[in-house]
């Protein structure tokens, strides 16, 4: 039965992986290699060195209250990375679930899939960087051995309450969202007003303000439990308290994927109450108005669209102290649209596409009008950034620049985009929000996109005043031709959804 296990999520693995994700992966390995780079030999003396006075050398303001003080900033940060990062998706349940007609018994599947879901690389990237930092602290047998049950429970307390959370705010995301938007909010505020330059420039004013409030949160007790306690008695009832919470924890992650896995994932049926947003899919066509509605139903779509305004706009107003930069979050906008509305133009009721094969409905008249719909919500959901670029720029002529190429990567990533919806087809019903990596939004799309913009910024973003008449002409006739291209390429859009998707659509059945 494990071998029946593993050869099953091998081969989804494999058939998930694209060349363009493993380039991502690449690139970005090698980028935060090359930042960290810069920090990681300061940061190893200052957490590992036992010689103040040596360090003292090469650094003079190094002192041991700095030391304390930056491991517990250190711990703290690595925390909190954790529990925005750790994945708690276990292996695709919808697959994993055919292995029960296999006779495979559902408790024992529950335990392969968490111990799958705790050998994923991010969550197994986490666990080396606690054990290495402890590894240098730990100075006894049981500190060692406290070390270890404290960085497993600490893994299976985020799974479980992250477990917890998505199913709460599935129910509940207008509330989430307030939520999340007042901490935003309350955040920036205070990012806004403090003045935290004596901080930056001086780390002995930083560690003295600090640390007091620091021995208060989670990342401390990581440092206790490795550097701080030597106590033989207490660190024996450290050791037995966690080997009992952990064996709770693991309990409750395999019953609570054992409940997922017996129980699939239902498709909710909504009821549009006859106000402004029915009349608005009514407007948007029959077709069109459906695929609107589903998209606008799923959990995972809002978070994307609130991600939008609630950060994207604040990095704005907090970074924006260049053109190139403004460009690039103001094009953010569009492109995430078109991300949520296009990246699965056919997983979102994707029964309803094989009427073009059942009853007379036209392949064109269905894929069109989709496409339309995706491309008008995502001029309505954009139009803000007619407002903000005057807000933010105050030269015309660089404001007629900065539009045109907010519109020319906007057409760029619509021909990529119109491509990757074929290719990256998957059924909605298999996305669910509990999931941090969620498939509709692959890797390799997110990656093409921002590189897009990136890229593209340097050649459209950057102001030559003696020659912005020019670079204004030469972007207005690339912004043409890429429009006219796209409109032959919607004239045959089906063409490639007739050979490609109906075929898979049939083969789920």
């Amino acid at each position: 039965m494990l071998r029946l296990f593993a050869e099953i999520n091998a081969k989804i693995w494999w058939r998930s992986i694209q060349g363009i994700e493993l380039a991502a992966m690449i690139f970005y390995s090698i980028f935060i290699l090359i930042v960290a780079g810069q920090f990681m030999g300061l940061l190893i003396i200052l957490l590992f060195t036992d010689d103040i006075e040596f360090a003292q050398q090469f650094y003079p303001w190094i002192t041991g209250d700095i030391q304390y003080f930056v491991h517990l900033v250190f711990v703290n940060v690595l925390w909190i990375n954790q529990v925005f990062f750790t994945k708690i998706n276990r292996f695709n349940l919808n697959e994993n679930r055919k292995l029960l007609t296999y006779g495979f018994g559902v408790n024992r599947l529950s335990k392969y899939l968490n111990f799958a879901g705790f050998l994923h690389p991010l969550n197994l990237l986490f666990t080396f960087f606690w054990l290495t930092y402890s590894s240098f602290l730990a100075e006894s047998a049981l500190q060692i051995t406290a070390s270890v049950l404290l960085i497993l429970a600490n893994y299976a307390v985020l799974n479980s309450i992250k477990w917890r959370f998505r199913i709460f705010s599935v129910e509940r995301f207008k509330y989430v969202s307030a939520v999340v938007i007042t901490i935003v909010v309350f955040f920036m505020l205070i990012i806004h007003y403090h003045d935290y330059s004596p901080y930056l420039f001086s780390p002995a004013v930083a560690a003295e303000s600090f640390t007091p409030w620091l021995i208060y949160t989670p990342g401390y007790v990581f440092f206790y439990v490795f550097a701080v306690e030597s106590n033989t008695a207490i660190l024996i009832f450290i050791i037995c308290t966690l080997s009992f919470l952990l064996f709770l924890l693991m309990k409750d992650m395999i019953m609570n994927t054992k409940a997922a896995l017996l129980t699939p994932v239902q498709q909710s049926s909504h009821k549009v109450k006859k106000s402004k947003l029915s009349n608005f899919i009514y407007w948007l066509g029959h077709e069109g108005g459906k695929y609107f509605f589903t998209v606008w139903s799923h959990k995972y779509s809002k978070i994307q669209l609130l991600i939008t305004y609630v950060f994207v706009i604040p990095y704005i107003v907090i970074l924006g102290d260049g053109i190139y930069v403004i460009g690039v979050f103001l094009t953010l906008i569009p492109v995430i649209f078109l991300l949520v509305m296009l990246t699965n133009l056919f997983g979102f009721e994707n029964r309803e596409l094989l009427l073009s094969l059942q009853l007379p409905v036209k392949i064109e008249y269905l894929v069109k009008q989709r496409l339309n719909a995706a491309l008008l919500i995502t001029l309505a959901g954009s139009s803000i950034v007619l407002i903000l670029v005057p807000v933010f720029i105050t030269d015309i002529t660089v404001m007629i620049q900065v539009h045109m190429g907010i519109i020319l990567i906007s057409l760029v990533f619509l021909h990529y985009i119109m491509k990757s919806s074929i290719d990256n087809y998957k059924k909605i019903e298999e996305v669910s929000v509990m999931s941090v990596s969620n498939p509709v939004l692959p890797a390799s799309v997110t990656f093409t996109s921002v590189f897009i913009v990136m890229i593209l910024g340097v050649f459209t973003f950057i102001v030559f005043e003696r020659f912005i008449w020019y670079h204004i002409s030469v972007l207005f006739v690339v912004n043409i031709f890429l429009y006219l291209s796209l409109r032959k390429k919607l004239l045959s859009v089906y063409e490639p959804f007739k050979e490609k998707v109906i075929p898979k659509l049939w083969n789920e059945l």
